[in-house]
Formats: structure tokens, sequence, C-alpha cells
């Protein structure tokens, strides 16, 4: 990721080492050594996140956009965080971040990143009432289920520090599971999900208990990420883990089951050890096609496959576990390689062969998550498609989900009338999930006429509807 943005970017100046290195330090001390870019590059040596901060201004790159993916697969893969700058904020500025946590809409990414993090680094804080910190995982978990891309990801692993932390652990995991509960409210997968960073022995009860008798399909969804990441770090006792491989036995396995809920159920079967599961082949030579294509758009990328491009690409798609493949397109997007890549799979997709059905879900999924709007046309196209499969037609509406870009209304009332007819004439267990994927695009999209109209359609199922006006309710997002 470091070096891909160094020599891959617009500085010329910036593609050697040496003058890299020389433009490094803020301190005015001596230059650093080039040998150092290397390690840092080269993963020999540990880079934290002032090295990635520095990177970003160098290399003028927004703000967060390495740190953020940094952190986010250092947490993925359980690797201990480093804790530097972690108690850096004065106290003063510290009484500032709380009041401001305390009012929806006044922080932004940076704002909870900075806060979160002098909160870790202070594990005896107490705030008082306590009940503030009830207050602040609410507001930021709020503003986490609306957030795109890199605004995601900040807040993601800010409510993952409050879940650790010891006073305000509970508090966060109270307000994780007011979310999931409430009827009113329809995001249920992060607030289930985010439990993974919870030692609560009620943490992982809850989990426990949605796996036994979840409130909804995508309830399940969130409980398996959950589980998952949970056994990997040890968190369920063995009675419950006695338990979890008996529910695990019990849940559908495969391909041909939900497309969110199998691939899963066979990834949490893999981690207890259960026999019979094996995750599907990555298929190589569609990975290297698309990273060759992706360098050949970068005149700077030089000759030969990138084979790091190759394995991000490899796990960004065909990846059993959804985490996995959010957080390799994570890194690939905060590289050059990002938008290339997108181009590249949509012209893939494109010119291939719609009825593998996989391909076009991990593609259409690996596009959805690498940020650029190259899609939108394809989206529409597939969703105007009556002949399409519902597997597909369920992948196709939510890849526009929380995507760059926009599909005008009308488009989406034309999108709107082929699906709703589809379930009338071809009936599928899909049905309700691909109608609340359109009604999250089109609420990204920003329709509130056309959320108006899905709202008050009696003909469209009650939680769908309830969904157009949830959105309806929401407040501008931040970054």
């Amino acid at each position: 990721m470091l070096r891909a943005n160094r020599v891959l970017g617009h500085d010329d100046e910036f593609r050697s080492a040496r003058n890299f290195a020389r433009a490094f330090r803020t301190d005015g001390d001596r230059a650093l050594a080039p040998s150092q870019i290397t390690r840092w590059e080269k993963a020999e040596s540990a880079a934290d996140g002032s090295v990635l901060s520095r990177y970003e201004v160098l290399l003028r790159l927004p703000g967060q956009s390495l740190t953020a993916s940094y952190e986010a697969a250092r947490r993925f893969l359980n690797e201990e965080r480093p804790a530097d700058g972690l108690a850096a904020v004065p106290d003063a500025e510290l009484h500032e971040l709380i009041d401001r946590a305390c009012t929806p809409g006044a922080m932004c990414g940076a704002d909870w990143r900075v806060f979160t993090r002098a909160v870790a680094g202070r594990p005896d804080l107490l705030l008082h009432p306590p009940g503030t910190w009830r207050v602040i995982a609410e507001n930021l978990l709020g503003e986490l289920v609306v957030a795109e891309r890199t605004a995601w990801l900040v807040r993601q692993e800010a409510m993952s520090r409050l879940l650790e932390h010891r006073a305000s652990a509970r508090h966060a995991f109270e307000a994780c599971v007011g979310m999931a509960d409430d009827r009113a409210n329809p995001v249920c997968i992060e607030p289930i999900s985010l439990l993974d960073a919870s030692t609560l022995p009620e943490a992982s009860g809850y989990v426990l208990a949605q796996l036994r008798n979840p409130d909804s399909v995508r309830a399940l969804h969130g409980a398996l990420l959950a589980a998952v990441a949970k056994v990997r770090r040890g968190h369920f006792t063995a009675a419950a883990t006695a338990e979890l491989k008996h529910l695990a036995a019990a849940l559908p396995l495969g391909v041909d089951d939900h497309p969110l809920v199998g691939p899963m159920a066979a990834e949490l079967a893999h981690v207890l050890r259960l026999p019979g599961t094996s995750a599907p082949a990555a298929q190589s030579q569609v990975c290297v096609r698309l990273a060759l294509t992706a360098q050949a758009r970068l005149p700077s990328a030089g000759p030969g496959v990138d084979e790091v491009l190759v394995e991000l690409v490899s796990e960004a798609m065909f990846s059993r576990n959804p985490d996995e493949r959010l957080y390799a397109a994570a890194l690939i997007t905060a590289t050059p390689y990002g938008h290339p890549l997108a181009v590249a799979v949509t012209e893939w997709l494109a010119a291939g062969d719609l009825r593998d059905e996989l391909l076009l879900e991990r593609g259409l999924g690996l596009l959805n998550k690498l940020g650029a709007p190259t899609h939108r046309v394809l989206v529409r196209s597939l969703l105007l498609d009556p002949a399409l499969s519902a597997r597909n037609r369920h992948a196709a509406a939510w890849a526009a989900t929380h995507s760059p870009g926009r599909i005008g209304a009308d488009e989406w009332r034309a999108v709107v009338g082929t699906q709703t007819a589809l379930v009338r004439t071809r009936p599928s267990p899909l049905d309700d999930d691909i109608l609340r994927g359109l009604v999250h695009s089109i609420g990204t999209d920003a329709h509130p006429e056309l959320l108006r109209e899905l709202h008050a359609d009696s003909r469209l199922p009650a939680q769908v509807r309830d969904l157009a006006a949830w959105w309806l309710r929401r407040e501008p997002r931040q970054v």
C-alpha cells in the first residue's frame, strides 16, 4: 500500500526513495535513510500511524485514507495494534471532544479517531454521569451505519475501541444491542457484527441467541460475522463453543442458500474445524487478468504482474468471509490501483457470461467496495433485465448502495417497477432482500420524493416501506 502510492502516484520526484526520505522529516533532524522507506514498504519494519499520516501528507492523499485501511486490516487479522500517540490529547481538548461527541452530528471522522484513541490511551477514564458513554456510543453508531468507505472504516474502528474500553464497554454493547433490537430501525448487521470486539460474556451470549433464533436473515449474517471473529479471538467459553458447534452444524451451508448466510455458515464451520468444509477455489486466471488490466492503465506501474495486487484481488473476490473481502478491497482502494481495477472489473463483467452467478456476485461486490462509479450503468441494465436470476438481481440491487455516482429517480422508478413485477411473476426467497437493496440504494442516492412514494406503496412489504421511512429520517452524512 505504501509503495504503490509512492511509486504510482502523481509526484514523479517521490518515486525515488532517496527524495522521499529527504522530505519525510519534519523535526529538523537528520534526513531519514532511504533504506528505512524500503523497510516500511516491504513490511520489514512496522509503520505506525504517524508514518502513514506522513505518507498521506507528502503524497497529497485524502486524510485517513491509509490509516483507516491499515487499522481495519490489523484488527481483522487480530494483530496487536501500536499504541503510538494514544494518550497525546491534552485534558482541555479531550473535554471539548467529549462535549461534541454527546451532540449528534458534531463530530467528523478525524474527531472520532482522535477522541477514541485518547480514550483507549486512558483505560481508567471515567465519565459522569456514566450514561454519557451510552449517548456517545449511540451517536457514533448512528453515524457509522450510514457512512461510506473511509468514513465508515474510521467509525468502525472508533466504535470497536469503545467496545474494548474498561468504562465504555458495557454502554457501547448496550447501544449496539439497542439498535439491533429496535424494530423501527432496519439496520442490524453492523451493530451485531461489531460485538466481535467485545469480551463481555453478554456479547457472546447475544451472538449465540441470534444464531439460535435470528430476528432476520441480516441479523443472522451479523451474528455469523461476529461469531467467526470471536472464535478466532477466544471469546467463547468451552460450554459456549460446544453449543456454537451444534448450531453451526445445523446452519445451511453452500452457495445454494442465501448469498449472505451460506458462505458465512461455511466459514463458521471452518473456523470451528467441523468436518466437510472447504473454501471455494479462487480463480487465479481471473485475478491475474484483472490485475494486469489495471496495471496497464497506470503507465508508471512497469512490466510484470504485481503479485501483491493479484493476492488482494483474490481475497477481495473469492474469500468466503465478507470481512476479508471488504478489507482487501479497502487496501486496494487506498492505492492508485483502485480506479483502474474498477474499470477492469466493470469491462470484464459487461463482456462476460452472466450465468456464472458467483463471479457476477463477487465482481459486483468488489466494484461496490472500490468506491468508483464505473459500474452504475451495468447495475441499472442488470436490474432492468427480467431474465436475470434472483441471485444476480440480489447482487445488483446491493451493488449500488453507498457507491459514488447517482442513478436518476425516473431510472430507479423503472427498476422498482421491473423488480416488483418479478416478485409477483417469479417469486423467490430473496425477494424481500432484493427490494430492501433497492431502497438502500435509492436512499444513498438521496431521492427523498421516491422514498416517500415507496413508503406509501401498500403493495410493498412492510419492512421495505419501513426502510424507506428510515432513510427519510436520516441526517446528512459526515466524513
